[in-house]
């Protein structure tokens, strides 16, 4: 596997993404606070204008009757704009690879979102909460995953 170029790790939720920088592989991760992107009211308020209700057989939840669960369509709408803030990102050339890391339903809608020429730059994913981690703990969960991916 190439060794050089710069990785972004992307740590996201449904309310909130944020991106580190590897320069060098295995070396220090550096986050990138510019790109930290929390959802908007009008994403967290997505899929709530459903005429039927229909209560989900496990939990509390409930939503429109042939609709998506809310909290899906709140976070489809915000990983579709992480999407498209790599999409633009890795047109100008910022990375050339990429480390996805989220709860396994937010990981599945990112990868879904994104444009297949970024797709193809995904290296690694990982799919565990990992968006409240500092730099260093980071750094030893993406060891961890590339060692799991390459094993």
């Amino acid at each position: 596997m190439d060794q050089g170029g710069v990785t972004w790790i992307v740590t996201a939720d449904a309310a909130e993404a944020r991106i580190f920088s590897e320069r060098v592989r295995s070396g220090a991760l550096h986050e990138l606070p510019e790109l930290r992107m929390a959802a908007s009211d009008a994403e967290r308020g997505a899929g709530r204008r459903q005429v039927a209700t229909v209560h989900q057989r496990a939990g509390a939840g409930r939503h429109g009757a042939g609709e998506r669960a809310p909290e899906h369509e709140a976070e489809r709408r915000f990983m579709k704009r992480v999407a498209t803030r790599l999409m633009v990102s890795a047109g100008r050339g910022d990375f050339d690879r990429l480390v996805l890391m989220g709860p396994p339903h937010a990981l599945g809608a990112l990868k879904k979102a994104l444009p297949p020429t970024v797709a193809a730059r995904v290296d690694v994913t990982d799919p565990h909460e990992r968006k409240q981690d500092d730099a260093e703990t980071l750094r030893r969960h993406l060891r961890e995953a590339r060692a799991r991916t390459w094993s």
